[in-house]
């Protein structure tokens, strides 16, 4: 068990990079290069960088839940070729384990650039490798491993353990964008694609096996098993066999794609106080500074997987066994075909083949919040889970939160990350310091002080060209750059030379007419409130914008006429009227013409007067009759029409008691007739009265049907019902004494009365 122990620990000494850590410390920072992008490729976008070119970095690093250890101890024990055994400090109590002792990790050259600021890529290299066991049984571990540790007649199960070892290095290209953003709100999505390249793999995983320890020694402990069912495998170089890891360091025995996926939520509730005028121009967004209070993100990284065809091996052991010896598996454990052979020869059954072993990378699901709590302060809270199977060929990581405090500026960041493990159950504490492009730090340096579960370090180097608000200094918001007086305030339009500008309404005293009142450029210098390029002092409408034609005042018409001095604004007109128009021509403008379509004197307010009765015919009632001022141009009916009308008032003879007209009436009313023959332009009121004899009901009812009577006859004789009224009131309205017979003679009467057409 020698050379595995040995195996172990010369993974560490390869190139290689696991993902356990990720340099949180520093990674974290807003300004940390590439180094971001592993946890969220979403970063990318609306990045702090310009552009970065990576150097290099290396982490290297131990993890398990089995032992204690001393940093120190495990650098010295490497350098001296020591046992793994040696190096560690047993505490744990419970059957099972894992271990992730050693990784080591190396980041190639690359860059990354910011298209605009809403996109960025970037193209990395790296190198990664993990040796892992996982939930491994203690005894039988320790059994095998440790010549100290003696135990016999102990039975043991290890089922659902993982032994893989694995190395390979990659290219990564990856895309971040903005993909929607909306005042406060921006959210941000990216994408890394990887092309991997497989080192080799050794790779054992148990579905179970119960195993009875027989004897124990010094040497050697032998152990019985049964229901055994492991799968086996190894590919491409014998990582932990000696230098033949190093002649494939470029991966050509594996090939595969890996991709990780992220999205970004940024909340930005002052994101208008990021916004600055330079150069002419105004809203510009300060790109240099971060702008969000709180940023959400969450990841799935290392989806993927390698494929080997080269030297793939696979075997599959089952059945029992007796008096395996754990030094001899040990000694044979990276080589395919002498464990195979020797397992065999135990009376194990086994099925080989040679098909391509496909082995996974550990998929982790990386959440996070950073908070920017003031100035250069932030909080930041990551977790970490493992979502990739145990129980096949590949390696995983374990779930872990971590909380980062840390002073984030553009030159200089430090953090101290606190993170908890499901691996070792317990608490990490390390520290990030980033300088410019210069970092180094650890996320679990407890064991440089002491005895720990696990240690990393890591540190290198990137150079970044970050994004700057432009240089101002005289504060003229022209930039240093396009700032031809550099160390005098000045104005864009000089390009940042002062402006002779006395009142300083920004434009120059030689192109300024009011050089001593501040003004508008509309007036050339001069004050124009209503910016109709008129001076106020010229403007004859100060406060309403207008024509210059018009010397500064509207003309809503455009009869050529300022409205100020139109008496008709919105109507086109002539400037002999003021503006309006004579629609019939009659040389009265239309605002006081009476009769603005019909041509009449001005005697008339320009109305004519059909008739010549001195009555003009908008006010005269009988326009195309002759008559009188009085009677508004309608004739004067004459006294004896009067009278005749008077008399037919009692002379119409109706039967008793009836409304039915007697014939001998007929003459009279036929002269009624006449009458409004001849007086077209009046109506006729019919209004019937009878005396008080009977009742009043009846009587009321039959001066109605009198009258109406009247009219029907009058309208039978082709005078318009239109130019008759009937009407009756009984015994109401009396003319004389109802208590004489003469008296009630008079007061049965049909009384008819010519007026004028309203």
């Amino acid at each position: 068990m020698k050379k595995f122990t040995l195996g172990l620990v010369l993974a560490a000494t390869l190139p290689v990079a696991a993902n356990a850590q990720r340099y949180l410390g520093v990674a974290t920072s807003n300004w940390s290069g590439t180094n971001s992008l592993y946890l969220n490729p979403a970063n990318l976008a609306d990045s702090r960088h310009k552009f970065t070119i990576d150097l290099f970095s290396l982490n290297v690093g131990a993890d398990n839940s089995l032992a204690k250890f001393n940093a120190s101890d495990v650098f010295n024990g490497i350098l001296d070729g020591d046992k793994l055994s040696s190096m560690l400090k047993y505490n744990n109590t419970k059957d099972k384990f894992s271990i992730m002792l050693p990784y080591s990790e190396v980041r190639g050259p690359g860059f990354m650039m910011s298209i605009g600021r809403k996109h960025g890529i970037a193209l990395t290299t790296r190198v990664r490798g993990m040796a892992q066991v996982h939930n491994m049984n203690q005894n039988l571990y320790r059994n095998i491993t440790d010549s100290t540790f003696s135990t016999s007649n102990v039975s043991v199960q290890a089922d659902k353990f993982n032994f893989t070892a694995h190395a390979w290095s990659e290219i990564g290209l990856s895309y971040g964008g903005i993909i929607w953003e909306k005042k406060k709100h921006q959210i941000k999505g990216g994408i890394t694609g990887r092309y991997l390249m497989g080192i080799g793999t050794v790779s054992m995983v148990s579905r179970n096996l119960n195993a009875t320890f027989v004897s124990a020694s010094s040497t050697q402990a032998k152990f019985d098993v049964t229901n055994t069912d492991i799968s086996y495998a190894q590919a491409g170089a014998n990582i932990g066999s000696g230098n033949d890891a190093f002649s494939d360091f470029l991966g050509s025995a594996g090939k595969g794609f890996g991709l990780d996926l992220g999205v970004t939520y940024e909340f930005r509730p002052k994101y208008q106080s990021y916004k600055y005028d330079m150069d002419g121009k105004t809203g510009i967004t300060d790109n240099s500074k971060n702008q969000y209070l709180l940023r959400f993100s969450a990841a799935v990284t290392d989806i993927g997987s390698i494929k080997y065809s080269d030297n793939s091996k696979q075997a599959k052991f089952s059945g029992s066994a007796n008096g395996l010896v754990g030094d001899e598996i040990g000694n044979k454990i990276n080589d395919f075909d002498s464990l195979a052979a020797y397992l065999q020869s135990k009376n194990l059954n086994l099925s080989k083949n040679t098909e391509a072993t496909k082995v996974g990378l550990p998929t982790m699901l990386v959440v996070g919040v950073d908070y920017h709590a003031v100035g250069g302060l932030y909080i930041n809270a990551t977790y970490m889970g493992n979502i990739a199977d145990r129980l096949r060929y590949g390696n995983t990581n374990y779930s872990q939160v971590t909380l980062t405090p840390r002073f984030d500026t553009r030159v200089f960041s430090f953090g101290l990350p606190v993170t908890y493990s499901t691996l070792t159950q317990n608490i990490k504490m390390g520290a990030g310091i980033r300088v410019a492009g210069f970092f180094f730090g650890s996320d679990d340096m407890l064991s440089f002080f002491g005895d720990g579960n696990g240690m990393n370090m890591y540190f290198g180097a990137y150079v970044p060209f970050n994004k700057k608000k432009p240089r101002d200094s005289d504060g003229d918001l022209v930039s240093n750059r396009k700032d031809k007086c550099k160390n005098e305030k000045g104005v864009w339009e000089m390009r940042g030379c002062p402006n002779p500008d006395k009142d300083g309404d920004g434009i120059l005293d030689k192109d300024d007419k009011c050089p001593d009142v501040a003004g508008s450029k509309t007036a050339a210098g001069c004050p124009d409130a209503d910016l109709d390029g008129v001076a106020d002092a010229e403007d004859r409408c100060p406060q309403e914008a207008g024509l210059p034609a018009m010397q500064g005042c509207p003309d809503r018409d455009n009869d050529g006429i300022a409205d100020i001095d139109d008496a008709c604004p919105d109507q086109p007109g002539l400037a002999q009227y003021k503006g309006c128009p004579d629609t019939d021509g009659d040389g009265i403008a239309d605002n006081v013409d009476k009769c603005p379509t019909a041509a009449g004197p001005i005697a008339n307010e320009g109305c004519p007067d059909t008739d010549n009765d001195g009555v003009a015919d908008n006010v005269d009632k009988c326009p195309t009759v002759p008559g009188t001022v009085a009677n508004q141009g309608c004739p004067e009916v004459s006294v004896q029409v009067k009278k005749r009308l008077a008399f037919a008032a009692t002379a119409i003879q109706f039967d008793l008691g009836k409304a039915t007209i007697k014939k001998t009436s007929y003459k009279l009313l036929d002269e009624v007739v006449k009458i409004l023959n001849d007086y077209p332009d009046y109506q006729m009121t019919i209004d019937g009265h009878t005396d008080n004899t009977g009742k009043p009901e009846k009587n009321l009812q039959l001066s109605k049907d009198r009258a109406a009577s009247v009219k029907a006859y009058f309208v039978g004789k082709g005078i318009s019902a239109d130019r008759l009224t009937d009407n009756g009131y009984g015994d109401t309205k009396p003319v004389a004494s109802n208590k004489t017979a003469a008296g009630r003679a008079k007061n049965r009467r049909v009384a008819m009365d010519l007026k004028l057409k309203d």
